[in-house]
């Protein structure tokens, strides 16, 4: 492996941990096997350069690579952000479509948010959205998936959401017109960052705040200043970790480190999110709350199912998401042959000939029988 990735790797054993040891039963892999990809004898597996960059809190690209952990939108390089331009362009462009075809459903009449300080008015507008979605039939909103989170909140609020790969390393972004609603979160192992970061960007949107294309770069929940910032950060951590649900799991029961650990997992939230919730809630003192802060994913996925929780939730970051209400409109669009596949197509950003190869092939495939025995047609 690459003598700079096997020095970043030591850089950040040496920052958080006290030995190598002592990093190899914080992070799950074993000492053996940490030692011989030290050396060079071994190379560090995806998982493991995952758990390693969680630890540090630095990205597996820069692992990789040495690039900076989040790269800023530079003023002077524009290409970055006509690529955001031409991101929100495309759904512009879809929505347009659809609203010119008469196809477009009316959106929801979004309340004014609550008044008062920025986080006191952000967990409002989340108890609001929670109730939502509860009356919609989502009993326990923690609990959800990322993908399941996703869509509950494009069928209860029509908000399209999208995983995608986001230029400059943004870790979402959202926007409003008066025919479409959009939340994209970026495509990264750092589930729990994409989890708080698609929460945030929703905050935004129910807020109304997103007019303007907002996009969120340098998400630190308890140093933003913006004043719609902090409100989102607000209504992140009281959406991902509603009330109700945290003190029926956490209220009066002895917080040990198996069940703050539990509540991570159960949540799909990081150590330090976590903690600052349950302090915010008078469930943690505050030296408790410190402590627990520092933990790691891996610490709190122990045990071989909880390592296997762990690979999933990484793996299923990574994957992009597309905007199913939005993609199904413009189908449904095409279907009837209110429109060619080019809308959709160009959405996305597929040649039509190759969307209409898989949409023939995808045909032809739900025509056969089991065991792909061919199937009567009269």
């Amino acid at each position: 492996m690459d003598e700079g990735v096997v020095d970043r790797v030591r850089s950040v054993i040496t920052r958080v941990s006290s030995s190598q040891a002592a990093f190899s039963e914080l992070v799950g892999i074993s000492a053996d096997k940490l030692s011989k990809s030290l050396n060079a004898v071994r190379r560090f597996t995806s998982l493991e350069l995952a758990l390693i960059a969680d630890a540090g809190d630095v990205s597996v690209d820069w692992l990789l690579t040495g690039r900076t952990r989040e790269p800023a939108l530079p003023t002077a390089e524009p290409s970055t952000g006509d690529e955001i331009r031409a991101l929100v362009d495309r759904y512009a462009t879809a929505y347009e479509r659809l609203r010119v075809l008469g196809r477009r459903p009316s959106l929801p009449r979004l309340s004014a948010p609550p008044a008062g300080p920025p986080a006191a008015a952000g967990r409002a507008l989340a108890e609001r959205a929670v109730a939502a979605l509860r009356e919609h039939g989502v009993a326990r909103l923690g609990a959800l998936p990322t993908a399941e989170l996703a869509a509950a909140v494009e069928q209860v609020f029509a908000v399209d959401v999208a995983v995608t790969a986001l230029p400059g390393g943004a870790d979402a972004l959202a926007w409003q017109s008066p025919h479409g609603q959009l939340v994209l979160a970026n495509a990264t192992s750092r589930f729990t960052r994409q989890r708080f970061a698609l929460a945030h960007a929703l905050g935004h949107v129910l807020a109304g705040d997103a007019a303007q294309p907002l996009l969120d770069q340098h998400l630190a929940p308890g140093c933003q200043r913006a004043g719609l910032e902090q409100r989102a950060d607000a209504f992140a951590a009281a959406f991902l970790m509603p009330t109700a649900e945290l003190r029926a799991a956490a209220d009066g029961a002895q917080l040990t480190d198996a069940v703050f650990a539990e509540l991570v997992g159960v949540f799909g939230v990081s150590a330090g999110a976590m903690a600052a919730r349950l302090g915010g809630l008078g469930l943690l003192g505050a030296d408790r709350q410190a402590e627990l802060s520092l933990w790691t994913a891996a610490r709190c996925h122990h045990g071989s199912t909880g390592r296997q929780a762990l690979l999933a939730r990484l793996a299923a970051a990574q994957a992009p998401r597309l905007p199913a209400r939005l993609v199904g409109e413009l189908f449904a669009a095409y279907a009837d042959g209110a429109t060619t596949l080019v809308p959709l197509a160009e959405l996305l950003q597929t040649p039509v000939d190759d969307l209409f190869a898989a949409l023939v092939a995808e045909q032809s495939t739900s025509r056969r029988g089991y065991a792909d025995e061919p199937a009567f047609l009269p």
